[in-house]
Formats: structure tokens, C-alpha cells, sequence
């Protein structure tokens, strides 16, 4: 077993701790769905949502930012009996409401991976865990960053969330040091 997928032996969350948590994610958009994803996540399980994200893509357009912006409360209706998602209707508005802070940060800042990856000065930040048992789950930076997506409208993305969202988009490695599928760094 590897200490650094959590303990799990879930095939699905293994999947994901090998190929995706953790590698560095640039493009704009899978950033963005990531995010959407880890806010649904607030108070649940990653398994739980991983679990659903199939359901959540096409839920969302798949998180296609122009369409989930322009998602109305009667899709946030629809949505409440669409199958094999979480039914919190704010948890669902959120996204609506981050697709929208999206395009404010593209036009304030060129582009949303711009403006995440600033905040690791545009390199990962690799955080030299030996054991499962150094890691944290919440810093500085992931405070601030949770401060400020909030002024563009992004909800249930406090600072664990946050936190949980630059280690799974390879803002932070969180792998641990020994781990086979730690990425390679400059």
C-alpha cells in the first residue's frame, strides 16, 4: 500500500492520487472545474464527489465557464433532482457564481491560471512531506487566496478547501517525498 494515497485502498481514489492529485494543472479551465469540484467537496468526502464528478460534468456542461455562467435559478432548480449530485442548492449556486468570478479574474488578471499560479510565484512549491503524518491542512497562502477569491464571488472555498485545492492542482506537491508518482521538479 502507498502511505501517500491516504491509507485508501478505494480503486477510484487510487486512480486519482496516481494520475491526477498532485501534477501540475495549468490550463484555465480544468483549474476552474477542479475548484467548482472542491468546493462541492466542503463538509464531504473527496471519494464522496469523485465519486460524482462524471454526474457533475454533465450537470455543468463540464464546467464549460460561459455556460455555467449563464446557469439561471431554474436550472439550479433542475439540478436539485438531477441524479447522483449533492442537493445543496447553495453548494450548486456556488458554481454559478464562481463561473462568474472566472471570467472577472480573466479579465483582471489575463487568465485564472495566471492569477493561481502567482500565488506559488508560478512554480510548485514542494512541501518535503516524509510521513502522512507531517501534512497540514491549512496555511497562510491558502487563507489569502480564499479571502480572495471570495471578493469575486467564489463560496465554499474557505481555506482547508483551498488548501486541498492547491495540493490537488500541483500548486503544492503534497506527495510524499518516497512516493512513486511524485511529480518531478525543476
Amino acid at each position: 500500500m502507498n502511505e501517500c494515497a491516504f491509507g485508501t485502498k478505494d480503486p477510484i481514489y487510487l486512480d486519482y492520487h496516481d494520475h491526477v492529485w498532485g501534477q501540475p494543472l495549468y490550463d484555465s479551465k480544468a483549474l476552474f472545474k477542479l475548484l467548482a469540484l472542491e468546493s462541492q467537496h466542503a463538509g464531504l468526502s473527496w471519494l464522496t464527489i469523485l465519486k460524482k464528478k462524471a454526474s457533475y460534468e454533465e450537470a455543468f456542461y463540464n464546467f464549460e465557464p460561459e455556460k455555467v455562467a449563464r446557469m439561471t435559478d431554474e436550472d439550479i432548480d433542475r439540478l436539485m433532482e438531477f441524479p447522483n449530485i449533492v442537493h445543496n442548492r447553495k453548494k450548486l449556486e456556488a458554481i454559478v457564481s464562481q463561473a462568474k468570478g472566472y471570467f472577472q479574474i480573466e479579465k483582471d488578471y489575463g487568465s485564472f491560471s495566471d492569477y493561481l499560479w502567482s500565488y506559488v510565484n508560478h512554480q510548485p512549491i514542494d512541501l518535503h512531506y516524509q510521513h502522512a503524518s507531517d501534512r497540514i491542512t491549512v496555511d497562510e497562502r491558502a487563507t489569502q487566496l480564499s479571502k480572495d477569491l471570495k471578493k469575486y464571488g467564489f463560496k465554499f472555498l474557505g481555506p482547508v478547501t483551498v488548501f486541498s485545492f492547491l495540493e490537488a492542482a500541483g500548486l503544492y506537491d503534497a506527495h510524499l517525498e518516497s512516493c512513486p508518482y511524485k511529480p518531478k521538479h525543476k
